[in-house]
């Protein structure tokens, strides 16, 4: 059996990680979480996720410059990158795509929705 697909959910809002965090388990991804820019990157050491699904406005480091760090890594630039926020118009949208972000999701959305992205992404096969 292989090794099961990791995410590390980044956001300050504990209601929005709980929500993404049980959906990600219950579709089988292992699951880390942060609730800020500095613990990303503590996290992202310990559990080298295959995806990092990020918020944009958080505190201390904010997703925009995370997204530019991973992105720089030479070990984490593959990672797939999904940025999330209630505020972003098209125009930002297009620009966190030019940043290295593979998907850009506006809140609120379904974190079924999520899995469902990132499932494809990584090509999971569509539930039945």
């Amino acid at each position: 059996m292989g090794k099961r697909k990791t995410i590390l959910i980044v956001d300050d809002s504990p209601a929005i990680l709980d929500s993404l965090s049980a959906a990600f388990e219950e579709a089988g991804y292992e699951v880390g979480e942060a609730r800020d820019g500095e613990e990303v990157f503590r996290k992202m050491t310990s559990l080298d996720p295959d995806v990092l699904l990020l918020d944009i406005y958080m505190p201390k480091i904010n997703g925009t410059d995370v997204c530019r760090l991973v992105k720089a890594h030479p070990h984490w630039k593959k990672t797939y990158l999904v940025l999330m926020s209630s505020r972003l118009s098209d125009k930002e949208m297009e620009d966190y795509r030019r940043l290295g972000a593979d998907v850009v999701l506006r809140k609120p959305f379904d974190p079924a929705h999520a899995v469902a992205v990132v499932g494809r992404a990584l090509g999971a096969p569509e539930p039945a």
